[in-house]
């Protein structure tokens, strides 16, 4: 039998935070039970809304769109560090005092990173830790393939250099994930963008399955 399965997805609705500038989630329905006799809902949000995928696109002229991204490159084993006691921008020191323990483990190509900065759609519950340029290049250096945050970002500086330096080196991003209720530890993660051809990213579910669940 499986393990548990851990919904980490932050929902998308009216109330959903999203990065300054960028669309607020409208949902309104178009057609009615007691008119129609069914039920169809218009969505208007941002690629960028709720749990999403940045794609190379995103920050590069020439770079892939999201539907060309391999949904296998999102599929692995993951280590979930939980960094929500800290303050500040998180440092490469950080994360190499907080991986010690679980980098001979498992071979590891998901690296996320719990801050408890959002929780799910209900909004900012506590001062958003972003990621340093030294842990961006930390991550890169421990070949990770997958980056995700609980926050809008993982960047902590208007130039991004995390989403410039993950991107041309191939690792996806994955941000506003829910991760407010998973302990730190070793999972099996899941995350598939919705197929927006042309798009430079696209909203996504992502889980988490409990160690029972593979080998």
């Amino acid at each position: 039998m499986p393990g548990k399965i851990i919904d980490i997805t932050t929902g998308i609705s009216a109330d959903t935070p999203v990065y300054e500038g960028d669309p607020i989630p409208l949902i309104e329905k178009v057609s009615f039970i007691e008119k129609d006799g069914f039920v169809v809902s218009r969505i208007s949000i941002g690629t960028h809304t709720g749990t999403h995928v940045d794609a190379p696109s995103h920050v590069f002229e020439n770079g892939i769109n999201v539907d060309v991204i391999d949904p296998a490159s999102f599929v692995g084993n993951a280590v979930l560090l939980d960094l929500s006691s800290g303050e500040g921008c998180i440092t490469a020191d950080e994360l190499k005092k907080c991986y010690v323990e679980y980098a001979d483990e498992y071979s590891i190509d998901v690296l996320l990173i719990k801050t408890v900065a959002f929780s799910g759609s209900s909004g900012i519950v506590a001062s958003p830790r972003m990621l340093a340029a030294t842990a961006g290049a930390w991550i890169l250096e421990h070949g990770f393939r997958v980056v995700g945050v609980d926050t809008l970002s993982v960047d902590s500086e208007s130039s991004l250099p995390n989403h410039r330096l993950f991107l041309r080196n191939g690792i996806n991003i994955v941000e506003h994930l829910h991760l407010s209720e998973v302990v730190s530890g070793i999972y099996f993660f899941v995350c598939l963008p919705l197929k927006l051809i042309g798009c430079d990213g696209a909203p996504a579910r992502a889980i988490l399955m409990e160690k029972s669940c593979f080998v």
